[in-house]
């Protein structure tokens, strides 16, 4: 059975700007990977290959074993923005099944979708489902972004950064959250952040991009029990893991 992603010698230009040196990595099926590097060192642009929104200038980049573009159009891609980008004249409800109304007619993966208020009642939203995305604070806002990505049943999740713009302490009930959603489904996540404690928290393993060009410093894996619990934070093998990260950006910033 083919890997959930792999990327072999992949490397991204725009125009005469090196975004991503070449770069290899293999995400096995359930697991969580994270791409933790500095601005521009093409985090995103690592996402938007995967999703298939972006075309490698060389390498090759796999999913399910298919270009991104089939396993996009098969519903096997769901893609969590920065910003939750909810459509402010639909309620909750209506936001969280938005991909079911445009894919109506799209049976493919119909057995695979799931109930959109059942997600809304795990993520604590049932009360606000005739709700309007104004009526509600970031970290709700966020969370309907993740049920409408996840109502589909897609076996692969993207997330570009989805928890930067919150404060700290909704931040980490969002990376709880995420953690309770996804290892029951077995659901393959590829999760970008800047943040160190939130890669740690979330992964499997953690990949370092350096400085633009991206390039992969280290793989760091993170050989934490699961389920993953909020005290786990406070444990020392938790910050043996931190500095280990943070040992591989200060290197591949060239410090």
């Amino acid at each position: 059975m083919p890997a959930a992603i792999e990327l072999s010698g992949v490397s991204k230009s725009f125009g005469p700007v090196e975004a991503l040196a070449p770069v290899d990595l293999c995400v096995e099926r359930g697991e969580i990977v994270t791409i933790l590097g500095p601005s521009g060192s093409g985090k995103t642009t690592v996402l938007r290959l995967v999703a298939g929104l972006e075309r490698p200038t060389d390498g090759t980049v796999l999913v399910d074993g298919d270009p991104p573009a089939t396993a996009r159009a098969a519903k096997r891609v769901g893609f969590v923005p920065q910003t939750p980008a909810l459509l402010p004249w639909r309620t909750v409800a209506a936001n969280a099944r938005l991909l079911l109304d445009v894919n109506r007619g799209d049976g493919a993966r119909r057995d695979h979708h799931a109930d959109p208020d059942e997600l809304l009642a795990e993520v604590g939203l049932m009360p606000f489902r005739r709700s309007y995305p104004h009526e509600l604070s970031g970290g709700m806002q966020q969370r309907v972004s993740l049920v409408r990505a996840m109502v589909l049943g897609s076996p692969l999740l993207l997330m570009d950064e989805p928890f930067a713009s919150l404060d700290e302490i909704t931040r980490a009930d969002m990376r709880h959250l995420l953690t309770r959603l996804c290892e029951p489904r077995a659901t393959t996540v590829l999760f970008v952040t800047h943040s160190i404690p939130e890669a740690v928290f979330l992964s499997d393993r953690v990949a370092v991009l350096s400085a633009r060009p991206g390039r992969i410093v280290g793989i760091e894996p993170v050989p934490l029990p699961r389920p993953r619990r909020p005290e786990l934070e406070d444990d020392p093998a938790f910050f043996a893991i931190e500095t280990r990260l943070r040992a591989l950006l200060h290197a591949g910033a060239g410090r």
